[in-house]
C-alpha cells in the first residue's frame, strides 16, 4: 500500500521472480486467474525454497524434517510450473533470481548458492520422473475404468504412496 501497488506480488523481493516465470513460460502474470495464481504460487514457493535452502545449515529436499517442507514447496512449484506450460527444468533459474535480489542482505545465501542450485536441480528432475511414471499408472488405471471416469480412494492413494503422484493431480 506504501508503494501504490494493488498487489503484493509487485514488490521488488517478487516482481523480478514473477517477470522470470513469465520469461520462462511465455504466459502473462496478469492472463487470468488461474495463470496469475499459479505464477504467484511458483514465486513465492520457491523463494521460500531457496531460502531455507540458502541457510548454513543446508537443509536439502528430503523426507524428514525441513526438508520435507522443502521438497513440498519444490514440488509444488514444478506442479503449477506445469499449469503453465513449462515443461523443461526451470527451478534454477527462478531460483538464481532470488539469490540475486537477497545476496547483500543474507550473504549465506549467495555463499550457499551451488548447494541450492545443485539440490533444486536434482528434486526438480525426481519429481519430474515421478510425475511421468504417475501419469502412465493413473492412465492405465483410467483406461481400466474409463466407463465412470473415476478411480477409487485405493488406486488414488497407491499412485501418490508408490509413485508420489499428488492427490491434487489425480
Amino acid at each position: 500500500a506504501l508503494n501504490g501497488l494493488a498487489d503484493i506480488f509487485q514488490i521488488d523481493t517478487l516482481w523480478p521472480l514473477i517477470q522470470k516465470i513469465e520469461e520462462i513460460s511465455g504466459q502473462e502474470y496478469v492472463g487470468n486467474k488461474e495463470t496469475t495464481r499459479s505464477t504467484r504460487i511458483v514465486a513465492d514457493h520457491l523463494r521460500t525454497a531457496t531460502m531455507i535452502m540458502g541457510d548454513d545449515k543446508n537443509i536439502a529436499p528430503s523426507n524428514v524434517d525441513q526438508g520435507y517442507v522443502v521438497r513440498r514447496l519444490i514440488r509444488r512449484a514444478v506442479r503449477h510450473g506445469r499449469l503453465l506450460g513449462i515443461k523443461e527444468n526451470f527451478c534454477s533459474r527462478v531460483a538464481e533470481e532470488v539469490i540475486k535480489i537477497f545476496t547483500e542482505i543474507y550473504p549465506e545465501v549467495k555463499r550457499n548458492q551451488e548447494f541450492i542450485l545443485n539440490e533444486i536441480a536434482k528434486e526438480e528432475s525426481k519429481f519430474r520422473n515421478t510425475i511421468e511414471q504417475g501419469i502412465k499408472h493413473f492412465n492405465n488405471v483410467t483406461m481400466e475404468q474409463c466407463s465412470n471416469k473415476t478411480i477409487s480412494g485405493k488406486e488414488a492413494f497407491d499412485l501418490y504412496q508408490s509413485y508420489g503422484f499428488p492427490i491434487e493431480m489425480t
